[in-house]
């Protein structure tokens, strides 16, 4: 009797537990937006507000903009491809990646981007736009993964996962000489995508990238000091999203690592300022600029707590009367089209 009766629990909680996996499984599976694509708005989603700095909550690098059926991320940082997938964004569709500069933080997920967009069901080779030298970085890319896509294929055959898809794509944009120059990366069903130059000396060639669509407009920073070229191309944007370092911060920790005779540490930490932007500066910019909103990204120190995020934005108010938001991974923006 005691034999049956636990018998009877255990098929009993064995089929509770069947359908709770069964009832993930539905989730995860119907879990894509797919309406995103269809949207007649310019959509932004940070998939990667951290630095090379580690944080728990907040990935390296990228920005993901969607409007006209296409989807496009800025920079692919480590860890950003999992704030994607939880972001539920149709990920086969991913269109391209467009590459500010080739720091780590900002092309270390490349080969997860390639690799889980062609999982999910992309069906063509995935075109990565970046300046001169992006070619060198897309072929790494696939040399490190070449064994990867053959296992993949073998496994389960070339009618799910076609081999033809698993590549990327390297797309160089030439860009002038001059600091502010630019280029149109492309123009595809009513996204206007331009690439234009900044100044992250002694890192060459560096560059940010602007977003039109339907009276609508995003700038997207990558890494760089001050640059005039900001200003330029940020006229008028809806919003502008910038990468920001508190210097504050920054010195308080640099004067720690030289009391506790950490010099190798100190002397790397006091060399970042001097090519990125202050809050502050980035303030400085989307005022002269005329942009609606300023969205900070790339944060070093991540401002986690009440009191770091008030030394963040120490000033910035000041100087810049419109909207000021600090990044966090997940985080939507979606700008509705705007009537001529």
């Amino acid at each position: 009797m005691r034999r049956a009766l636990a018998l009877g629990l255990l098929a009993a909680a064995l089929c509770g537990c069947d359908r709770l996996i069964e009832g993930q499984l539905d989730r995860n599976l119907q879990r894509v937006d797919a309406s995103v694509l269809t949207s007649p708005d310019l959509q932004v989603v940070i998939c990667g507000s951290g630095s090379p700095l580690p944080d728990e909550t907040r990935a390296a690098a990228c920005t993901a903009v969607i409007a006209g059926g296409e989807f496009v991320i800025v920079d692919s940082g480590s860890g950003s491809w999992e704030v994607l997938d939880l972001a539920n964004l149709p990920l086969a569709r991913l269109s391209g990646v467009l590459l500010t500069h080739f720091h780590s933080d900002h092309i270390g997920g490349l080969g997860e981007a390639i690799t889980q967009s062609w999982i999910a069901g992309r069906k063509a080779p995935l075109p990565v736009y970046g300046p001169e030298g992006v070619e060198r970085v897309v072929a790494g890319f696939a040399e490190a993964y070449a064994f990867d896509v053959e296992h993949r294929v073998a496994h389960h055959g070339d009618a799910y996962m076609p081999r033809a898809a698993a590549s990327a794509e390297a797309h160089p944009v030439a860009l002038g000489e001059a600091p502010d120059a630019s280029a149109l990366v492309f123009e595809r069903n009513g996204l206007r995508v331009t690439m234009f130059r900044v100044d992250h000396d002694p890192v060459r060639p560096a560059v940010a990238y602007r977003f039109d669509f339907a009276g609508r407009s995003v700038v997207v920073s990558g890494d760089c000091a001050k640059s005039a070229s900001m200003v330029t191309h940020s006229k008028g944007a809806d919003v502008l999203i910038h990468e920001a370092l508190e210097p504050t911060l920054v010195a308080r920790a640099v004067a720690a690592a030289k009391r506790l005779g950490m010099d190798r540490q100190a002397k790397l930490a006091g060399d970042i300022p001097d090519y990125h932007t202050s809050p502050v500066e980035a303030a400085e910019i989307a005022r002269d600029a005329g942009v609606g909103e300023l969205v900070f990204t790339h944060l070093v120190p991540s401002p986690n707590n009440f009191l770091t995020r008030r030394i963040f934005l120490a000033g910035v108010a000041d100087v810049f009367a419109g909207k000021v938001a600090i990044a966090e991974d997940g985080m939507r923006i979606s700008l509705p089209p705007r009537a001529p």
